[in-house]
């Protein structure tokens, strides 16, 4: 089979996870909604585990390939995090995927967030604290705690509303919680 098969497996199953929690997804119920056969199935994964770790790199590779098209992506590291470009850029990501949004917010466990947090504190947030002469560990995983509960919270109540609300005023909205405009 082709890599596309791999694709709708992994599809699959974050679709099924809307419907219902990871240990009560069948191999068959996944073959049924990918429309492949148990054998494709077999031939890329040894369980429903792979498969599930898998998707988290899928929806990783995802936000990642998307994002880099945005503008923020050409700012220099010393960008803040909460300016308009980013923010916009993360907002269009979220509403553009808001469906998987919410399947990956209500799977905490499933799709390792602790895991994602750390790894987005070292890849994105510690480099950007540094740049901006802040360099005492504790205080930037404090400080990304703080950014990334407050902004998933807003993000969230946003997508639950249908994302009712335009781009640019839930960048506002997220920049006067986090006190940088009035």
């Amino acid at each position: 089979m082709t890599e596309s098969a791999k694709t709708k497996l992994q599809q699959a199953l974050i679709l099924l996870l809307d419907e219902e929690e990871f240990g009560r997804i069948s191999v068959s119920k996944i073959c049924k909604e990918a429309g492949v056969h148990r054998s494709t199935f077999y031939h890329y994964y040894d369980n429903q585990f792979d498969l599930l770790e898998d998707a988290n790199q899928y929806l990783t590779q995802l936000f990642l390939a998307e994002f880099q098209s945005y503008p923020a992506n050409s700012l220099p590291i010393e960008t803040d995090l909460t300016g308009d470009a980013y923010l916009i850029s993360y907002l269009q990501f979220v509403k553009d995927h808001q469906k998987i949004y919410q399947i990956y917010l209500r799977h905490e466990l499933d799709f390792n967030h602790k895991e994602r947090f750390e790894h987005l504190v070292e890849l994105i947030f510690t480099p950007r604290f540094h740049a901006q002469g802040i360099q005492n560990p504790v205080q930037i995983a404090y400080v990304s705690s703080f950014f990334l509960a407050g902004i998933t919270q807003v993000v969230s109540k946003w997508v639950r509303n249908g994302c009712a609300e335009s781009i640019e005023e839930m960048a506002d909205i997220i920049q006067i919680c986090i006190s940088r405009k009035q």
